[in-house]
């Protein structure tokens, strides 16, 4: 699958990639299946056609450092007939969640930014910054014990 994932990897990226998450298969497989640019230009139906292919349905999500690759009926930002996803309002547990290792390492800098705020406050506020730390940094772990990598060819 490392040729598949080609469109998930950074321009200029050498080096091992992962991703990981409920939707990290859907997610190489929307990579591989998305039209390449080839430098032509394509025609208004055309592109109507490539942006109503659901399996391409893939929303960066940088507020939350994930990706959504969506799926109406896995989705649980809402429960209405809406066709794109409420990326306000993702919630952890979602199976249209996917994760690649630039947003891990986003987590883990949300961390550490949040530890160092609560060496810098009293008491119970850096306690609470501290505690407020684990949950991205636990996101960013779990992303790295679980990540499917594309350079050994587990993808």
């Amino acid at each position: 699958m490392e040729d598949e994932a080609q469109g998930l990897v950074p321009a200029g990226f050498h080096g091992d990639l992962g991703i990981s998450g409920s939707a990290a298969r859907r997610a190489l497989k929307a990579a591989a299946t998305a039209p390449q640019y080839t430098g032509t230009v394509i025609t208004a139906r055309q592109a109507r056609q490539i942006l109503a292919n659901p399996h391409l349905a893939v929303y960066d999500n940088p507020h939350t450092l994930l990706m959504c690759v969506y799926r109406r009926d896995k989705a649980l930002c809402h429960r209405g007939l809406k066709g794109t996803p409420s990326l306000d309002q993702c919630v952890p547990a979602c199976a249209n969640i996917a994760r690649t290792d630039q947003h891990a390492t986003g987590l883990r800098r949300r961390a550490t930014v949040l530890d160092q705020q609560a060496g810098r406050v009293p008491g119970p506020l850096g306690e609470r910054l501290r505690d407020n730390a684990a949950r991205p940094r636990d996101l960013a772990d779990t992303h790295h014990r679980t990540r499917i990598s594309l350079q050994d060819g587990t993808a």
